[in-house]
C-alpha cells in the first residue's frame, strides 16, 4: 500500500459518515506502519465484500482524537451497526469498544459477519478470537 493508494479522511468525518452506514468500520492506520498496511489491505478487499463501509483515518495527523478514543496503538478497528458503536470481546482482555492489532483475514472477515448479524438481531457485541460461551 503506498500513501497514495489510500484516501484517509478527517476522523470527524469518519465519524459521521459511520452513523449513517448500515456497517461500518472507522479504522485508524499509520501509512508507513506494516501491520497498519496489511490490515488496509484486509479491509480493502473484506470490508465491501462483507458489506460493509470502510473509513481509514490517519493516526498521526488525528493522534489527539485517537487518545480521546483511547486508541494508543494501530492498527485500531471501530466497528458499527446503524450508527452505534459495537463492543468487541477477545479472550483474556477486558471488553472494549475497539480492536487492536493484527488479525487474521479470518478473525477479520468473522467481526464483520457479526456486525452484519447485528443488523438483524439485538447484539451490539462482536466475539474476537475463540468464541466465548454466554
Amino acid at each position: 500500500m503506498a500513501a497514495a493508494d489510500l484516501e484517509c479522511i478527517p476522523c470527524a468525518n469518519a465519524e459521521e459518515r459511520a452513523m449513517s452506514a448500515p456497517i461500518a468500520v472507522i479504522a485508524f492506520v499509520q501509512t508507513w506502519f506494516g501491520t497498519s498496511q496489511m490490515a488496509v489491505r484486509q479491509l480493502q478487499s473484506a470490508g465491501p465484500a462483507n458489506g460493509a463501509e470502510v473509513f481509514f483515518v490517519d493516526a498521526d495527523q488525528e493522534a489527539t482524537r485517537a487518545h480521546q478514543l483511547g486508541l494508543w496503538g494501530s492498527p485500531a478497528l471501530l466497528f458499527y451497526a446503524r450508527g452505534c458503536q459495537l463492543t468487541i470481546q477477545r479472550p483474556e482482555t477486558d471488553d472494549a469498544t475497539k480492536y487492536v492489532g493484527s488479525l487474521s483475514p479470518e478473525q477479520l472477515e468473522s467481526l464483520l459477519r457479526q456486525a452484519a448479524e447485528c443488523l438483524t438481531t439485538s447484539s451490539m457485541i462482536l466475539r474476537a478470537g475463540e468464541q466465548m460461551p454466554f
